[in-house]
């Protein structure tokens, strides 16, 4: 893997697909872990800068895109052609050019006198228009072209808004698909080190709640140092909703293993979910923390792969992932019944 790779995965610049490939080389090969790390030293003064300014971006002037509509509309306004006032001169001139180029039928001298020109075929006159004052006044025709820029402005104005809010919300939503990759690489490591390649385990002594599985992975190194457990669009960054692991048929609690393609029928899978955002409001079981995101939940299954939803029914079969199969939150009723649980709750 080059430098370049390495380079991109550390300022996020890759597409989701390219840094699920670099990571999962990363934690299979420590040579390429080790050149990583060798590479954020040396780039760390600019990566911290880049992380900075992603997690507060500054934000436009206030009325920025308004007053640069204004502008432009009182350019077309000041600079809009116009036919000149013809001189005395060039309406003669124009007077002998229409003349010569089709001859008038009648002669009209200054008393209001009309004559017939010799020759000339007889042709019916036409009818007087309807309106035939004089032409519009200047100032109301600059008054009417600043109320159609004004109408542009604030039109664009409102288009200009919605787009700024729409691009923040699709960043923040990119943050947190990031964040639960992450996660899910310390999670690995964690199934790799354990005997049974299981997760760790709600319920038992070292992890009582579903909050405080995140405080092994970092003890055992499995995450980088300061990663936060949470969404980075949380103001206060409240861990992911976590598994809640299933009961056995001996009523024996258990918790979700890595997928094993060589496992029997019935056993975890890589479209399992394992961690997500808190569950939307209309989503949620109960009152408690909601996702941060606009209707909308990024959820991580266990193969790695990271999913936005509005429905919390992405379970194994369509079930919902914040209750069990009793509507509970508690265990899973079965192997393939996932649920998932906010901080403080217990299996």
């Amino acid at each position: 893997m080059s430098d370049a790779d390495l380079i991109d995965y550390l300022f996020d610049v890759l597409d989701p697909a390219d840094r699920s490939l670099v990571a999962a080389r990363i934690s299979a090969d420590p040579h390429t872990a080790a050149r990583l790390e060798q590479l954020r030293a040396s780039v760390a003064p600019v990566l911290a800068t880049a992380e900075a300014e992603r997690e507060d971006m500054p934000a436009p002037p206030p009325g920025l895109a308004l007053r640069a509509l204004a502008r432009v509309a009182q350019h077309v306004v000041e600079h809009e052609p116009r036919a000149p006032e013809p001189t005395g001169s060039d309406a003669i001139s124009a007077f002998l050019r229409e003349f010569s180029s089709s001859p008038p039928t009648e002669l009209e001298f200054g008393s209001g006198t009309r004559a017939k020109v010799p020759g000339a075929p007889r042709t019916p006159r036409p009818a007087p228009p309807v309106s035939d004052g004089p032409d519009p006044q200047p100032s109301r025709r600059f008054r009417a072209d600043l109320l159609v820029a004004a109408c542009i402005a604030f039109v664009g104005f409102g288009l200009v808004s919605s787009g700024i809010a729409k691009a923040r919300q699709q960043q923040r939503i990119y943050a947190c698909q990031n964040s639960l990759r992450t996660l899910h690489v310390g999670l690995a490591g964690y199934a790799d080190s354990d005997p049974q390649g299981r997760y760790p385990q709600i319920g038992t002594p070292a992890h009582p709640t579903a909050d405080t599985f995140a405080a092994s992975l970092s003890d055992q190194g499995h995450l980088p140092a300061g990663f936060r457990p949470g969404c980075p669009a949380a103001a206060d960054y409240i861990a992911y909703a976590y598994t809640l692991g299933f009961r056995t048929p001996n009523d024996e609690i258990l918790g979700l293993r890595r997928a094993d393609a060589m496992a029997p029928a019935g056993e975890e899978h890589d479209l399992m979910p394992i961690a997500a955002d808190f569950p939307t409001a209309s989503a949620a079981p109960f009152a408690g923390p909601v996702s941060p995101h606009s209707g909308c939940m990024n959820v991580l299954f266990v193969g790695g792969n990271v999913r936005p939803t509005t429905s919390a029914l992405v379970g194994p079969g369509g079930d919902d992932i914040y209750r069990n199969l009793f509507g509970q939150v508690s265990a899973g009723a079965s192997r393939t019944d996932a649920v998932l649980g906010r901080p403080g709750d217990r299996p």
